[in-house]
């Protein structure tokens, strides 16, 4: 199991040799498409707000929502049967 220092080592200590591009594939669009989706809501939030405040909060929790989504996704991070 790994310690979250290098991207992607949860996957291939997960999912079979055959899954893990595709896997990985998937991440990198869902990481792309929701970075244009918060580069947009990041100028609304500041248009409406006039604060940086709300959008470093924002930041900041979305590395605990992460964990918490991972913790309930794969609470033992053990090997997928596929």
């Amino acid at each position: 199991m790994s310690d979250g220092a290098v991207p992607g080592e949860d996957v291939s200590d997960t999912f079979p040799r055959r899954a893990v591009g595709s896997v990985v594939g998937i991440g990198g669009f869902a990481g792309a498409a929701s970075g244009m989706l918060i580069a947009t809501a990041t100028g609304y939030l500041l248009q409406w707000t006039g604060s940086y405040v709300p959008i470093f909060f924002l930041a900041a929790s979305a590395y605990l929502f992460a964990l918490l989504l991972i913790h309930l996704l794969a609470p033992r991070l053990e090997p997928a049967e596929l």
